[in-house]
C-alpha cells in the first residue's frame, strides 16, 4: 500500500469544493464505516465495501479501533476532516490497523475510487479498545 498526500492539513483550497465541505459536515455523525454490515456481535462489526470506479463512499467517522483488508487492487482518494487529501494505491490482501481510535481521537473521511478497478474491502471494527500486549 502506498499513500501520497496531495493536500496538506488545514489547507482548505483546491481540491476542496463547497460540495465536499458540505458533505463533510453532513457526515460528521455517520459511523457506518463500510457499505454493508455483514456481521455484528458484542465485540465487533464486520463491514464490506464494493466500490466501482468513479464511485464514492460518503464521509463517515472512525472512532473505534479497526482493521481493513483490501480484497482487490486499486486506487482511492480520501478527503479528511483536517483538510488533508490523500491518494492510496492498494495491493490485494494488504491490511492497515488503526488501534488507537476513540471518541476523542477520531477522523472523518470519504473514499473515492479513482482507479480502473472495483475496490473491495473488508473492515473489522472493534467496539471496545483492544488491550495492548
Amino acid at each position: 500500500m502506498k499513500t501520497k498526500e496531495i493536500n496538506a492539513i488545514n489547507h482548505w483550497s483546491q481540491p476542496w469544493t463547497n460540495g465536499l465541505r458540505d458533505a463533510l459536515k453532513k457526515g460528521k455523525n455517520n459511523t457506518d464505516v463500510g457499505e454493508y454490515l455483514v456481521f455484528e456481535n458484542v465485540d465487533i462489526k464486520v463491514w464490506t465495501i464494493h466500490l466501482p470506479t468513479k464511485q464514492a463512499l460518503p464521509f463517515h467517522k472512525h472512532d473505534k479501533p479497526y482493521i481493513y483488508i483490501a480484497q482487490s487492487e486499486g486506487k482511492s482518494r480520501s478527503f479528511y476532516n483536517d483538510g488533508r487529501v490523500t491518494e492510496t494505491i492498494y495491493g490485494k490482501g494488504e491490511t492497515k490497523h488503526f488501534p488507537d481510535l476513540n471518541e476523542e481521537n477520531y477522523f472523518i473521511h470519504n473514499l473515492e475510487n479513482i482507479g480502473n478497478t472495483t475496490l473491495l474491502f473488508t473492515t473489522i471494527e472493534f467496539k471496545k479498545q483492544i488491550l495492548k500486549t
